[in-house]
């Protein structure tokens, strides 16, 4: 074989490479006056659809935290986390918890379903949101509200309203209601303490009337009032008695010495010394029933005494610890006012006069180049299918397919 009966070999082409670029754009160039028509009615109807979209108005505000070292909760919860966290690998359970910092604990609270409750019926966002359950207006109203904090601990609560009053309320309303629940839930050490105590008397209270009770139940069955000063009563009482009744036996020996025994002071004397004697025995051996009367008989008196001196004592010592926590308690309301939460408000939400978005511009803008993309493709799509076609027809594969299409009879 000769050189000259070698074929040259031909330099390959821009179709032999794969891609016919000019091809495609020519392509472009033919279909044209359909991509701008495409892009053009994109643009009037993105421009449209942004006019017609409710402005939306963002309120901000921004709270500075009470300090961790304010806050029992708080520190509480940081130093386990930072035990648990030392004693473990990785991250550690603080880390798995988010609990980075403080400010974590406000954001959960500000993010709580108690928050979001109250703000639902205050501001009647049921009817608002047009929500027919309360999970829905809470799902709702989470999507309006981003609460985040910076590195430097600022909580930032920013809402989105289509009213720029309505979305500055809400967004204030938000540190409102973080207040109230602080207050409530005592994240203070000293406030812990103080509901501690608070409890503590409650029972003290229930304690020392049953006390109380118990001691004047026993007065009134016993008879035993003031244990010191009724003894002394008694005796003083059973010697005057035992007194008299000698002088009348004194009385009546004399009488009898000239008197017989029908004479009527003889038996007036006589009579006087039984009633004496009577009395003393009451004094001194028979019970009291304790209707009203003073005097115990001194032959009880050991077991009246005591049994008194007991509910005596009960009542004395409830007392006691009912005096002893009133003062813990007072230190404590002290403690707790002077720790108390307080929730700074660094910026409050104020009513803008411009709004945030829709950001119409954009929207037309990524509207206009995502139609403007797809308007190509398409072109390009469908000259690839006519070209296609027109090769299957040269080569007369186009009607053979569309024959075997044919549902045969």
């Amino acid at each position: 074989m000769t050189e000259n009966q070698i074929a040259t070999p031909r330099s390959a082409g821009p179709e032999e490479d794969g891609i016919d670029l000019l091809g495609l754009l020519m392509v472009i160039a033919r279909e044209k006056n359909t991509i701008l028509r495409a892009t053009a009615a994109a643009v009037a109807l993105s421009a449209t659809i942004a006019l017609l979209l409710p402005g939306v108005y963002t309120a901000k505000a921004v709270i500075l935290p009470p300090d961790k070292d304010h806050s029992g909760l708080s520190s509480m919860a940081m130093g386990s986390l930072a035990e648990l966290s030392s004693a473990g690998s990785g991250g550690g359970l603080g880390a798995a918890l988010g609990l980075q910092n403080p400010s974590d604990i406000y954001i959960g609270i500000l993010k709580s379903r108690s928050v979001s409750d109250a703000l639902i019926q205050r501001f009647n966002l049921k009817d608002m949101y047009d929500t027919e359950t309360l999970v829905a207006t809470r799902e709702a109203l989470a999507k309006q509200v981003s609460i985040t904090s910076d590195t430097d601990g600022l909580i930032s609560i920013v809402f989105d309203d289509e009213e720029a009053k309505r979305a500055a309320d809400i967004a204030n309303a938000y540190v409102d209601e973080l207040e109230k629940l602080t207050r409530r839930i005592a994240i203070t050490e000293a406030a812990q303490r103080r509901l501690f105590i608070e409890r503590q008397i409650k029972q003290t209270q229930e304690k020392l009337v049953q006390a109380e009770n118990a001691l004047k139940l026993t007065q009134e069955q016993t008879g035993v009032i003031d244990l010191d000063n009724q003894g002394k009563a008694i005796i003083e009482a059973v010697a005057a008695l035992r007194a008299q009744a000698a002088a009348k036996e004194v009385q009546i020996a004399g009488l009898q010495s000239f008197a017989t025994a029908a004479n009527p002071d003889l038996i007036k004397v006589r009579q006087e010394l039984i009633g004496l004697r009577s009395q003393i025995g009451k004094l001194e051996h028979d019970s009291i029933s304790g209707d009203g009367d003073v005097m115990v008989a001194t032959g009880r008196m050991p077991e009246a005494g005591l049994e008194y001196l007991r509910k005596l004592r009960d009542m004395k010592y409830q007392q006691a610890v009912y005096e002893l926590l009133a003062k813990q308690y007072e230190i404590a309301r002290v403690d707790e006012a002077r720790n108390s939460v307080v929730i700074q408000v660094v910026d409050p939400a104020i009513v803008l006069d411009e709004e945030s978005g829709p950001r119409r511009t954009l929207i037309v803008l990524l509207a206009t180049v995502f139609t403007l993309i797809l308007a190509v493709m398409w072109v390009l799509v469908r000259g690839g299918l006519t070209r296609a076609q027109q090769g299957f027809e040269q080569d007369g594969r186009w009607n053979e397919f569309c024959e075997l299409l044919r549902w045969k009879r």
